[in-house]
């Protein structure tokens, strides 16, 4: 099953970063919250590290592509293989890529994992109305 198989058929009006942007979160035009976590372990740190947009018409911001739009489908485009990092405590990173297409465009996400060499980084749907307690910040621009 993919990862955001619970956002197809949806109209997205918002999308926010939680707990270090370890945490991804939808809101539907419903007003409904769709959360997404990374799994982290004692030797490893996994977050979201980019969200960028592409527009039907071009470039555009993940605000503008998601305000409203339908989602259509998604992808899951895996995690590459480790790499020498040179800005963290662990000794390799990992990047994992996911698509999702709506009637507006497209946004990719990339989460980003650095670890010891021997932990792989996850990202999963988490609850439907577990955001009580989480201080939302929303995404307006690719970052």
């Amino acid at each position: 099953m993919k990862t955001f198989h619970e956002l197809h058929g949806q109209r997205i009006n918002g999308i926010f970063l939680a707990n270090d942007a370890w945490t991804l979160v939808f809101r539907t035009t419903e007003g409904r919250y769709l959360r997404w976590d990374t799994h982290n372990d004692c030797c490893n740190t996994v977050w979201v590290n980019h969200i960028t947009g592409v527009g039907c018409v071009g470039d555009g911001n993940v605000f503008d592509i998601l305000r409203g739009a339908m989602v259509l489908d998604s992808e899951d485009k895996g995690w590459n293989d480790n790499r020498a990092n040179p800005e963290d405590k662990y000794d390799v990173i990992q990047d994992g890529f996911w698509t999702i297409r709506t009637d507006r465009g497209y946004i990719d996400i990339e989460v980003r994992n650095s670890h010891n060499g021997y932990y792989g980084g996850s990202f999963s749907f988490t609850d439907h109305e577990g955001v009580q307690d989480l201080e939302l910040v929303e995404v307006l621009d690719d970052f």
